[in-house]
């Protein structure tokens, strides 16, 4: 299951920042006069009046106090939003500090194991998850005639030099993956270059490394790939991650480290 702590603090950030520039409008109408508006609309055109707070008089207020009448009104809004944002944050960081969903995990995980081994979790824990989706998605399903020539940080043998870096950045990072596996897209059956698993979000993406960009019949080829991807379902930066490489552009390292924690951690 997701944890959504991440964001919820995210959120708590957000609202600090909301806070912060409320209070920078705040301060430039700090000078204004002590005093409401009365606001109405009448026949389709709006009419406003100030308050005495004190007395509850009401004074027509005219074009020439507009602008005051603007300021006064603005003024308010932004008390009215300062009393919701910090009321907000206040209950969500009392949320955030007593909620962790991985809490419900641990439970099961501290029990003995005479207790384990008779009892289904009702969320599977991560080690069991992990070993279950590499069965369910074996590598080396592709029968290409030429072997590969690479050899990974974890053992297997890729076909080119990116290939192998993708691959040992994925286990750099800790996440699972299988080289080369199935996927049957409508009636075709295709082998993607990797398969990985975002453990925290427990889902499962494919990635496709295109090695010769610069080739137009190469291109156009994986142009029409990634075409019958989303066709199915598998839609690019969700379902589907996509790096490139030509001649004159190699694999660039970090950006393939920057979508492994963007899309896998």
């Amino acid at each position: 299951m997701r944890n959504y702590k991440e964001e919820l603090v995210e959120q708590l950030k957000e609202l600090d920042e909301l806070i912060k520039n409320n209070t920078k409008n705040l301060s430039k109408l700090k000078k204004l006069p002590d005093c409401g508006v009365k606001a109405s609309t009448v026949r389709g055109c709006d009419q406003y009046y100030l308050v005495d707070k004190e007395t509850g008089k009401r004074i027509y207020a005219g074009k020439e106090k507009s602008k005051l009448v603007h300021g006064l009104i603005q003024r308010d809004y932004a008390l009215a939003t300062d009393k919701k944002l910090v009321e907000l944050r206040k209950k969500l960081d009392k949320f955030i500090s007593n909620y962790d969903i991985s809490d419900i995990s641990v439970l099961y995980e501290k029990l003995p194991e005479a207790r384990k081994h008779v009892i289904v979790p009702i969320i599977e824990p991560e080690d069991s998850y992990i070993a279950k989706w590499l069965s369910n998605h074996p590598g080396q399903q592709n029968s290409f005639p030429e072997d590969g020539i690479y050899r990974t940080n974890r053992g297997e043998m890729v076909r080119s030099k990116s290939e192998k870096i993708i691959a040992d950045a994925l286990e750099k990072y800790k996440v699972p993956y299988q080289y080369e596996p199935m996927l049957e897209l409508g009636y075709n059956t295709i082998y993607p270059d990797f398969v990985v698993l975002n453990i925290r979000t427990r889902k499962t993406i494919y990635w496709e490394h295109l090695g010769i960009v610069s080739d137009i019949e190469y291109a156009t080829k994986n142009f029409k790939k990634i075409q019958g991807y989303e066709k199915n379902d598998y839609l690019l930066g969700r379902d589907l991650i996509i790096t490139m490489e030509s001649a004159e552009a190699p694999i660039d390292v970090k950006l393939v480290e920057k979508k492994i924690k963007e899309f896998l951690l």
